[in-house]
This record gives structure tokens, C-alpha cells and sequence, in this order.
């Protein structure tokens, strides 16, 4: 009767700590870490400066010059992404293409809703190759040092 009594508490405790790892990493990727994409952005070249300045020791001059060259460098991926996002789009089209000239006609009309749902559930501007969309930014002006 001990010794069953010891199983049940090993698998009891055993049990808690599956749920609690898996509650803490659905907790941790979906709640904690979870940042609009629409800002994604800005707040990685924050925390980006911020940790810079933390782990470099950065002086105040620094820490400007820092926020504004990752400011420019956000700025000039978003340009890079304005220009080759039609190129993914094309491909990503083409590749529709393909998969439906596989499929048969039931097989297909499912897919096409598969795709609409996709499509509206994270547009194709918010699903680019490069960084997520952005609120738009002002280019970095230059700072005197």
C-alpha cells in the first residue's frame, strides 16, 4: 500500500510538471513575448539600443547615434522590402498556381478557401519576406555629436 501510495505521488507530481512546462511555454510564446506586429519594428530597434547601451556601457552620445543609425537601418530594410515584395508575391502566387493545377476540382475549392483564409487572416503587407510591417517612421535625421 506504501509503495503504491509513492507511485500515485511520483506520477501525480510527474503530471504537474508537464502541465506547468507546457502551460509556461504557451504562456511565454503567447502572452509574455507576444508584441503587435504592427510595431514589431520599433520595439526590437528599442530593445536592440537599449540592450546596447546596458552591455556596451554607452555613453548618452552613443546611445543617440546608436538609435538613429538602427532607426535608418529599419528605414532603409522597409525600402529594400517595398521593392522585392512583388517578386515574393509573384512567387507565392505561382507557386498557388502550381498546387491547384494538382489538385482536383473539390480538392481545389477547398484550397482556394484554405488560401482566402489565409489571406485575410494576415495580408500579404503584413507577410513580408524581410521584417514584419512597421508604423511608418520618419528617416533618421543627422545628430551633431
Amino acid at each position: 500500500m506504501k509503495t503504491r501510495n509513492i507511485i500515485y505521488l511520483l506520477v501525480i507530481f510527474a503530471c504537474g510538471l508537464l502541465i506547468g512546462a507546457t502551460l509556461m511555454d504557451l504562456a511565454e510564446h503567447n502572452w509574455l513575448h507576444k508584441i503587435p506586429r504592427s510595431e514589431v519594428d520599433i520595439r526590437q530597434h528599442r530593445r536592440i539600443a537599449r540592450e546596447m547601451a546596458k552591455r556596451l556601457d554607452l555613453n548618452p552620445a552613443q546611445q543617440a547615434a546608436v538609435d538613429r543609425i538602427l532607426r535608418h537601418t529599419v528605414h532603409a530594410y522597409l525600402l529594400i522590402e517595398k521593392q522585392v515584395s512583388p517578386q515574393f508575391a509573384a512567387v507565392r502566387e505561382r507557386g498557388r498556381q502550381q498546387i491547384r493545377a494538382i489538385l482536383t476540382p473539390a480538392q481545389r475549392m477547398k484550397f482556394d478557401q484554405m488560401v482566402a483564409q489565409i489571406d485575410q487572416r494576415e495580408p500579404s503587407i503584413e507577410r513580408s519576406p524581410a521584417i514584419p510591417q512597421t508604423i511608418p517612421m520618419q528617416p533618421a535625421r543627422n545628430v551633431s555629436h
